[in-house]
């Protein structure tokens, strides 16, 4: 392989790994389904189903 198509991968994997930690977060700071509002369980439907269809998801969206 060449230099470059290791510095891709090593990057993307770097991308991977900070979103795995951004999703890390998220979940350690969740209240939990019972504390959810009506809405909040309507948007949380709503990101399934695009996950689902392999829709990308921006983290900083969720916010």
């Amino acid at each position: 392989m060449s230099t470059e198509i290791d510095r891709e991968i090593i990057t993307h994997l770097m991308q991977i790994e900070g979103q795995l930690n951004m999703i890390n977060s998220k979940i350690y700071n969740f209240p939990g389904f019972e504390d959810l509002s009506v809405d909040e369980m309507k948007e949380l439907d709503e990101i399934e189903d695009d996950m689902k269809k392999g829709n990308k998801i921006s983290l900083t969206d969720l916010s």
